[in-house]
């Protein structure tokens, strides 16, 4: 149907038509009564005949310039309803399960279907997404859901408490075999009626609200059905997936190793529905195949694009920026003998400088930004007095220094430096065909201007976690960590995670921080909350564990069509990044506007 938008760009376009046919009636007059007319006379004439037909030649480009300038001036374009939006990945997609999703593709796909109680906006502020309110009670230890009035799943039926609470009993059931499982195991859930959900807790959780972001499941689906039957249909039987998200999974092609999703709206997503008409995710296996495939046309927007890939794009896409709130970081092995020594860990943090890495990062792109500096564990902006505070600046003779009274020697005319028999060599690991490998580089760099031998090894992502990062095979892990807008880094720096299944990667155990995180992540008063975190960062930055880097972003490559991610935005982390697509758009089309 023809929008009141169409008439008006149909009557413009037509206005500029009949302006170019009056110019070019008035060539053809004047044509024929000075040239054709006079043909006799135009030998005689020449040099005039000449001038006359450049004037109307000037006349003619004149005429055709000012109704482009015109018509370019009353039309402009603005994204509209429909188009496709597909986004390539290196990255792992075998299921869109909120209970197997471990990719940050994963369970970013997952949000397309699956909506959670809360989500992240593009200020990394939490909202309410199924839910209409939330809060706790004094003792911090129960919390009470409400649900918004007639939201739906994709086959019509309506999102009740019942699907809540079914959905935190299979992530707590041990035969489901969901990595959830230890998270929620002491958390108890009943409905109180279809729209009130409440949770209780053992302790008292202050960052609770953050875990409220989980994909909701149907319980008239997957009631009753077999664990087995409940992790194969998520990736296997595309058509029975029911989702309360704004999108559906309508089919999922194989490419060899790597896959195609499709996603359409949902016909009753009770939100703003979705404007794109249809969302891919195409994995692929390496950054060169990644960038191929934008350069075919199969995609028209890459996440997570390297940046030294990003200048044979700059003429033809988008490149956007958008911060995360992650962490870089340099982690040391505490448990390894050299970097266990908080001697070492003082000289390599004294000779680091950090903000010459930050500006090699992206010196050879002019689209982007230096990344963020991040000075402790906590991500900038969750506390102001935490912000405040600072790793010891950089300072190189005072590390040579260090190293040299600590018994770590330098010989006239050797490379390395050696204690002992000892030669002072360092294990660092990274992940490759990342960003994180040309910092691991960078880093090595200087420390081997102190005298430090540094062997960087960048690993494949398949074999990082069994070969290096469960075992903790490595003095310094170049690596990057979720920080999210809580300050709860319970998970990281607690002793009681320095296992290999847990995230205290830095093997950091401390008993003053120990109690601090404790303390900080089950007061409920605001102040005394801070004041804990405060002294954890203090004490963080005292023994040195790891060194922090910068707050990394996603880097995006688009077609110039596309409008979804804007630099200047936010989200928590990569796994979010699909949290706001509603106000996604493909397509753009022509906008009439004042003169």
């Amino acid at each position: 149907m023809e929008t009141k938008l169409d008439k008006k760009v149909d009557k413009l376009i037509r206005q500029g038509r009949r302006q170019i046919d009056r110019t070019m009636s008035k060539v053809a007059k004047h044509g024929r009564t000075f040239i054709w007319s006079r043909r006799d006379h135009i030998r005689m004439a020449r040099r005039d005949v000449i001038i006359w037909l450049s004037l109307v030649l000037v006349l003619i480009v004149a005429s055709l310039t000012q109704t482009f300038i015109y018509n370019g001036q009353v039309t402009s374009w603005s994204p509209t309803k429909g188009g496709t939006y597909a986004e390539g990945v290196v990255d792992k997609l075998t299921t869109i399960s909120p209970l197997y999703a471990k990719t940050d593709t994963e369970k970013a796909a997952s949000q397309l279907v699956y909506a959670g109680l809360l989500f992240y906006d593009t200020a990394n502020k939490l909202h309410g997404k199924l839910a209409s309110s939330w809060s706790v009670d004094d003792s911090g230890k129960v919390w009470t859901v409400k649900l918004r009035d007639n939201i739906r799943w994709s086959d019509g039926q309506s999102v009740t408490a019942d699907d809540v609470v079914f959905t935190v009993q299979l992530m707590k059931n041990p035969d489901i075999n969901t990595t959830l499982s230890n998270a929620w195991e002491t958390v108890s859930v009943k409905a109180t009626n279809p729209k009130t959900i409440v949770f209780e807790l053992t302790n008292p959780l202050t960052s609770f609200d953050s875990a409220l972001t989980f994909g909701v499941l149907p319980k008239h689906i997957l009631g009753g059905k077999k664990p087995l039957d409940i992790s194969t249909m998520f990736s296997q039987k595309p058509k029975e997936i029911v989702g309360s998200g704004p999108y559906q999974l309508s089919k999922i092609e194989k490419n060899g190793e790597n896959s195609i999703w499709h996603f359409q709206p949902s016909a009753n997503y009770t939100g703003t529905h979705p404007q794109i008409n249809n969302f891919i995710i195409r994995t692929y296996s390496s950054n060169t195949t990644l960038t191929t495939g934008l350069k075919r046309g199969e995609i028209n927007a890459i996440s997570g694009a390297k940046i030294a890939d990003l200048n044979q794009f700059e003429k033809q896409f988008n490149i956007v920026q958008v911060k995360t709130a992650n962490g870089v970081f340099a982690l040391f092995n505490n448990d390894r003998e050299i970097v266990g020594d908080d001697k070492v860990r003082e000289a390599l943090r004294l000779g680091l400088d950090r903000s010459l890495i930050r500006q090699k990062i992206t010196e050879r792109n002019k689209n982007l930004q230096p990344p963020t500096d991040l000075e402790t564990p906590i991500a900038t902006g969750v506390y102001r007095s935490i912000d405040d505070l600072k790793q010891p600046d950089t300072d190189t003779d005072k590390a040579r220094k260090v190293l040299d009274d600590n018994g770590w020697k330098l010989s006239s005319g050797a490379k390395y430096r050696v204690k002992g028999d000892t030669e002072l060599t360092i294990d660092m690991i990274t992940i490759a065909d990342t960003n994180y490998e040309v910092v691991a580089n960078l880093i090595a760099q200087q420390w081997r201007e102190l005298g430090v031998n540094v062997k960087v090894s960048a690993v494949n992502p398949n074999q990082a976690q069994q070969g290096f990062i469960i075992p903790r095979n490595y003095d310094v892990l170049v690596y990057q960590m979720h920080l999210g807008a809580d300050p709860d880094m319970f998970a990281y720096w607690s002793s009681t995670q320095a296992t290999a299944t847990g995230l205290n990667l830095s093997n950091y155990k401390s008993r003053r921080a120990e109690l601090a995180l404790s303390a900080g992540r089950s007061n409920t008063n605001a102040q005394a909350r801070e004041a804990r975190y405060v002294s954890f960062v203090n004490q963080w930055l005292s023994d040195n564990p790891a060194i922090a880097l910068y707050q990394p972003s996603i880097i995006y490559i688009t077609a110039r069509d596309i409008d979804a991610v804007h630099s200047g935005d936010s989200v928590i982390d990569a796994s979010n990044r699909f949290a706001n697509t509603e106000s996604w758009s493909a397509k753009l089309s022509p906008v009439a506007t004042t003169p």
